[in-house]
């Protein structure tokens, strides 16, 4: 009975572990020339399949991108013009989702950490937009 049990949690830990959404972070962003690159990291290199990944910034979706595996990491880079980047607010929650699959998005002015939450294989919450980080 015990080996089942300890089998059991085990099977549960390494489902959980091996499902669960790496964390993904705003790393930087830079302009080059008539376009910004917004780049996004995470801990693991990001999935790949049939779908896109859609970068959310306020009320625009941004979905030209590339990406990249760096030392084991992942990197989506997304493209946003001059004119897009310039009309973004500062405070905008940013997430981002992998397709849009989904019934219902958050508000524009609604944290999408509750929402990511729900979904959280396809959903990732970024934070705050901020112009700063272009600065860097």
């Amino acid at each position: 009975m015990k080996k089942i049990s300890l089998l059991l949690i085990l099977n549960i830990l390494f489902y959980y572990f091996s499902f669960a959404q790496s964390t993904a972070v705003v790393s930087k962003i830079i302009q080059n020339g008539q376009r910004f690159e917004l780049t996004i990291t995470g801990e693991k290199p990001f999935y790949v399949g049939g779908n896109i990944h859609i970068l959310h910034i306020g009320k625009q979706s941004f979905s030209l991108s590339k990406q990249l595996n760096m030392n084991g990491r992942g990197a989506i880079v997304f493209y946003i013009s001059t004119d897009e980047f310039n009309s973004l607010n500062e405070g905008d929650y940013i997430w981002m989702s992998y397709g849009k699959k989904f019934k219902k998005t958050p508000a524009s002015t609604e944290d999408p950490e509750k929402f990511c939450r729900k979904n959280s294989k396809t959903c990732w919450a970024l934070g705050k937009f901020s112009k700063k980080l272009s600065e860097n």
